[in-house]
Formats: structure tokens, sequence, C-alpha cells
């Protein structure tokens, strides 16, 4: 998976791992006892959930050199940028029209023009569908909290002898902050 570089309104999946046992287990709080690995599954199924159209996870591949084809990501949604040689691509068609490269949705293949192989170097950013067991996927700051209830509400969902009280107030609490989220991502612009 590719590395991601992490802006100020991103965070990774892994600080979100961190920062919920911090803040919701132990002793005293929410969720008494809890082992990471559980977290980490809840985190990851909650990332799943929300997908790409809450949380627009984002990743950035670098090569070298220019390879003839690049091969899409398994979590590959849609292009962010493409950065070839200097030269940005944003907004990008299956047919730029800038003779440098053409993207095969079906095969999920990028062709760069033969002439230029080998030589610029290369970088593509792309948003992913949160189908992914990296935890250094990028996500948005503003569905963070949302994310931490989703992850509360799993937990405690799958243990026996919660209050169903309780499992009511998180599930309304889960779905408003998931909607909250939704209502800010969608005029965020994540290709500058």
């Amino acid at each position: 998976m590719a590395d991601t570089i992490l802006t100020n309104a991103f965070i990774s999946l892994n600080d979100i791992i961190n920062n919920f046992i911090i803040s919701y287990t132990g002793p005293g709080k929410l969720i008494p006892d809890s082992k990471r690995t559980e977290v980490v599954f809840h985190a990851r199924r909650c990332l799943q959930e929300f997908a790409y159209e809450t949380l627009k996870s984002q990743f950035i591949a670098d090569e070298l050199s220019l390879p003839a084809t690049y091969t899409l990501p398994t979590d590959f949604v849609s292009v962010v940028s493409i950065i070839v040689d200097g030269n940005t691509y944003t907004q990008v068609e299956s047919n730029p029209g800038n003779d440098e490269f053409a993207i095969n949705y079906t095969t999920k293949v990028i062709t760069f023009n033969a002439g230029n192989v080998g030589d610029p170097d290369f970088e593509f950013k792309y948003l992913s569908n949160a189908l992914t067991n990296d935890e250094n996927a990028a996500i948005p700051k503003l569905a963070e909290e949302a994310l931490y209830a989703c992850m509360v509400y799993a937990i405690l969902a799958n243990r026996e002898n919660t209050n169903p009280n309780l499992l009511q107030r998180l599930l309304i609490e889960k779905i408003d902050k998931l909607e909250r989220s939704k209502s800010r991502l969608i005029f965020t612009n994540f290709s500058e």
C-alpha cells in the first residue's frame, strides 16, 4: 500500500486507534476493558461502513520512474491528481486529451506515453474506498468524531449485558455525527 502524506486536514487510522484507546478505554471509562485488536477490528469495520461516501480516504503512490503501465490499487475509487514530471493533472477523465497517459477504468490500468516511460517522476494521488488494512490511511479530521462514535457503538453493541438505553443513545449519536460529517465533507475539496 502506498505511504500517505498527512496534512492538517487528515489523521491516520493508526492515530485514530491510539486516540480512541486513550480516550474511551480503561478503568472508569465508557469501555473499561478492550484489547487493541478489538479496537483495530472495529475501526476498520467502521471505515468499511462509512466507505467512500463519508470518509474519503486519500493515498499517494510514488514511483521513481514512470512505468509503461500502472495498475490501479484495489481500493481505488477516483483520481485526485496525477503528477508526471512536475505537470499536475486533476479531474482526470478516461482520456484527458493530453497525450501523456490514458486511464482504462474497466481494466484498472493507466497507460503512459511510451516516449515518457522511465525518465519522469510519477505521483498518483487517489481516493480510497477505505476497504484497506493499511493503518496509514488518511481520514479527514472532519469525520474523526463520527468514526469514534461508530467505534464506541460497535464495541458496546457486541458485548453482553450492555444497557439497551445506552446503546440507543450511542446509535443516535453515531447517526447524528455521521450526518454532520457528511454535510461538512460535501463542500471539502480534497484535490488541493
